[in-house]
């Protein structure tokens, strides 16, 4: 392969990088604060509170007594999870056709579809202490619908149409 080809390939790998990063970023931190806010307003939680929540997942009921670190392993975990769903779909966007159709409604279904996976598959099997289903979880499906679907498939489009030019 030609030094040219190398170059190319890595500018390839380090465009797709760097907007997965970015989509999963943004998606992250609109979550994260969407969460903060829902969660102060209906459950009077902080946001230290918040991501001891997220890391309880992992580390159940210590999170809660954990401090900063959990807090922290809540964060991480947190941006992890969207990087995770971010990198996801840009694999399969340029595979499935059907997704380029009309984006913004792609955007908010899958969403909708990190919800459902998160509340039906990840959540019930992890540590998260069960609570009842209200308010909060419809506001948390829009939320998701809005401020992590739609922003990952708005980018992910956005940088297949520009590769496409």
């Amino acid at each position: 392969m030609s030094t040219s080809n190398q170059t190319a390939v890595i500018n390839k790998q380090n465009g797709a990088a760097r907007n997965i990063l970015a989509s999963g970023i943004i998606a992250g931190l609109l979550d994260a604060t969407a969460g903060v806010i829902v969660y102060f307003i209906f459950k009077g939680l902080n946001p230290i509170q918040v991501l001891q929540y997220i890391a309880s997942g992992v580390f159940g009921n210590n999170a809660f007594t954990g401090g900063l670190l959990m807090a922290a392993m809540g964060l991480l975990l947190h941006f992890a999870i969207a990087l995770a769903f971010a990198a996801a779909f840009f694999v399969v966007y340029p595979k499935i056709k059907l997704l380029h159709k009309k984006i913004w409604v792609t955007g908010l279904l899958y969403g909708l579809f990190i919800w459902l996976f998160m509340n039906l598959l990840v959540l019930p099997n992890s540590n998260i202490p069960k609570s009842p289903k209200d308010i909060v979880s419809f506001i948390e499906a829009v939320w998701h619908m809005a401020l992590v679907g739609l922003p990952i498939a708005l980018l992910t489009a956005k940088y297949f149409n520009a590769k496409s030019k």
